[in-house]
């Protein structure tokens, strides 16, 4: 790498370090983020295990047990008697919980389609083409460095 591909390295990270500030800023006012990441999870790969969300969201299985207690709680996810071990139990989350997730997600769409709104639709294609494949790289990244002796995020 060069100077010019360092110096836009950093150009992107301050802009990825901004934007995360300012995403977590909004979400404050929209509750919490762990609790939104484990319903997601559960959207959209089905009924799991306390370890298999916490590993699929990057978050500890203490945080999330203590995150699916308060959904069970609240009546957003039930848990189911696992199928292929009796003494295990499946999360699922239950029709009110996956409503309240499907309002977020609404939500986020449509501030997005706000903001890009006078954005031409092509250069709307390419952001989100661009920041998929750069979210793929940067999972892929993490994934190689917590794999190495040492690497433990």
């Amino acid at each position: 790498m060069d100077e010019s591909d360092l110096l836009i390295a950093d150009r992107i990270a301050q802009e990825v370090g901004r934007l995360g500030r300012i995403v977590t800023a909004l979400r404050r006012h929209r509750g919490d983020i762990a609790v939104a990441h484990v319903l997601v999870q559960l959207i959209d790969q089905g009924p799991q295990r306390v370890s298999a969300i916490a590993d699929a969201v990057g978050i500890d299985a203490s945080t999330v047990s203590r995150k699916v207690a308060e959904l069970v709680a609240a009546g957003l996810v039930e848990r189911r008697a696992d199928p292929d071990d009796g003494r295990a139990h499946l999360l699922a989350v239950t029709p009110v919980g996956a409503r309240i997730c499907e309002d977020g997600r609404r939500k986020r769409v449509e501030l997005v389609a706000s903001v890009l709104s006078g954005w031409p639709e092509e250069s709307r294609r390419r952001l989100a083409e661009l920041l998929g494949r750069f979210a793929d790289d940067v999972q892929d990244a993490g994934r190689r460095v917590s794999r190495r002796p040492g690497g433990e995020n």
